[in-house]
């Protein structure tokens, strides 16, 4: 057992499958879940995500942490970082969080390194489905954590959070907050994007033949557009750029169709094609 007490701020996928990992693994001997509404906590206990929680008691669990893992929508992780400097003054205790943007996060966190040792990280992993019932121990296995610290990110903090993400079965890569956004805006933020626009393109008409391939593209459009709406707003620099490059794609195909240019198109479906199989092969 590595640690004694580690906090979980936030009930969801992921953060109800962090504290299933933990305590399948044995990596703490407590592991305390904040929640904000009673049901919430409920349904993590029976789901056994926690070994005990409370409802947004900070100054009550967070204190004597060793870690506090910030679980949370992106739009509040600012508020916990202010939230938890009101309980934790000497900086030993580790922060992190599994944000989907880094930059802003990150940037805010470092006013606080006097209260705590912040990590920003995000987890490759997860699903279009919500919720503590839909936690696994398993979800992190063989996927990729990115870290993203700075030059003021404390070198004891930053291998403890690398080794944590070991034992919960990611591989790590380390990047800056800012290279995280850029990559992020192209690999998750746009396909996002991208298939909310297809499912809003649709007509209720169209629903009986929608098969696998609809089905398969517009997937993470089942995702909550509340979190998602917060994730392309604190990204938007990124996300336009990568927007752009699209459109200029979609663009370019419509005008081959357009001109019934065939040998252009093919040449351009070959490319797109050969990218996205040197990626994940013929799957």
């Amino acid at each position: 057992m590595r640690f004694n007490k580690i906090v979980i701020i936030g009930t969801g996928l992921i953060g109800g499958s962090i504290g299933k990992a933990l305590i399948r693994k044995k990596l703490a001997r407590e592991v305390v879940g904040i929640c904000r509404r009673r049901s919430t906590l409920e349904r993590a206990m029976r789901e056994r995500v926690f070994t005990k929680g409370c409802i947004n008691d900070y100054a009550k669990v967070v204190p004597g942490a060793d870690v506090v893992f910030i679980a949370t929508p992106v739009e509040t992780i600012k508020d916990v970082l202010f939230n938890l400097s009101k309980v934790l003054k000497d900086g030993r205790t580790i922060v992190t969080d599994v944000g989907s943007t880094k930059s802003e996060i990150v940037k805010y966190a470092e006013r606080y390194r006097k209260n705590y040792s912040f990590v920003g990280a995000h987890p490759l992993a997860g699903s279009e489905k919500a919720g503590v019932e839909h936690a696994e121990a398993g979800l992190f296995a063989d996927s990729l954590c990115v870290l993203t610290p700075t030059k003021k990110t404390s070198a004891r903090a930053l291998s403890a959070v690398k080794s944590l993400w070991k034992e919960l079965g990611a591989q790590t890569d380390i990047v800056s907050p800012e290279r995280h956004d850029r990559f992020l805006s192209f690999t998750s933020h746009l396909p996002h994007v991208v298939a909310y626009a297809l499912s809003g393109s649709q007509e209720k008409g169209f629903y009986r033949y929608m098969a696998t391939g609809f089905r398969d593209t517009t997937r993470v459009a089942s995702s909550d557009p509340g979190l998602w709406a917060e994730i392309f707003l604190t990204n938007g620099k990124y996300l336009l750029r990568s927007v752009k490059k699209f459109k200029g794609i979609l663009t370019g195909l419509e005008a081959d169709i357009r001109s019934k240019r065939k040998k252009a198109l093919k040449a351009k479906l070959e490319r797109c094609k050969r990218i996205r199989d040197e990626a994940f092969g013929q799957n």
